[in-house]
Formats: structure tokens, sequence, C-alpha cells
């Protein structure tokens, strides 16, 4: 894969990110959750933006042609398994993450590396974040029993 392709795939995955995402927000009921992931949305919209704006500092007045179906993923997905579209998702963040830490390897300006390198990290925390609501789904995170708090009331 040369780097005009690693940009390519890289901002197609942010454009799949985003469907995915948006998706995600409306199915919720849950204002909360749906926050969450419009949150999520807001940070790939801007990581494609900054990407196009890294392709056409690179290959200034070339055009940038997208090959893939944005939707190509989210037509082969169990929809229906909150968890399985969760995993997907952390997947999708795996995925941008090493294409991030593959265009910085092969950049040979800092700021550009610099750039790259803080998507990756991005990426990580996106996938973080994920988790964290896997496990709110699976309810893990009720770590304590509010009615253990009753007798600090007490007199």
């Amino acid at each position: 894969m040369n780097k005009q392709d690693a940009y390519r795939i890289a901002i197609e995955a942010e454009i799949r990110s985003q469907k995915l995402y948006q998706a995600l927000a409306r199915s919720f009921q849950n204002s909360e959750t749906a926050q969450f992931f419009n949150q999520l949305l807001r940070y790939e919209t801007d990581h494609e933006v900054k990407l196009r704006k890294l392709y056409a500092q690179e290959y200034p007045g070339q055009t940038l042609t997208l090959t893939e179906d944005p939707d190509i993923e989210l037509k082969k997905l169990n929809l229906v398994d909150p968890k399985a579209v969760l995993e997907f998702a952390i997947s999708r963040e795996e995925l941008a993450q090493v294409i991030y830490l593959r265009l910085a390897e092969q950049s040979e300006d800092e700021r550009t590396k610099a750039l790259l390198q803080q998507l990756a990290d991005e990426e990580v925390n996106h996938k973080e974040l994920l988790f964290a609501e896997i496990e709110k789904l699976q309810g893990i995170l009720q770590w304590y029993d509010p009615s253990e708090l009753n007798g600090l009331m007490e007199d």
C-alpha cells in the first residue's frame, strides 16, 4: 500500500465510522447514549477534515477519489445485537489507529507525523470509550449496591 492509498483508506474508514456513529445515535432511545455517539461522530468528522488537509498538502492539485461504498460494512453487520455493533466499532477504531501509525512512520514532515500520531492516540481513546459502553451494556460498571448507602444517613 502506498501513501496515497493509505490516506484514501483512512478517509474511507473515517466516513464509515461516521455513518456507524450517526446510525447508533439515532437508534438509541437513551439521550445520554445518543449524545455519546454524536460526540464520536464529531470526532470522526474532525479526523476526516484533518486527513483531507494533510492529503491536499502532500499531494497538491491531486483529486482524492474514494473507491469503497461507505455502507458496505454496515450491510454485513448484525444490527440487532448492540454488543456486536459496539465490538465492530472498536475494530474500526483499531484499524484507524494502525493506519495512522503507518502514515506517521512514512511521513517526513514532523508536524504531519505529530498530527498523525495524535490521531492514532485519539483512536485509542475512542476505543476505550466504546469498551466502557460495552461494560455499561453488560452492567459491569455497577460495582456497588446503592442500598448499602442507606445506613450512612442514619443518626
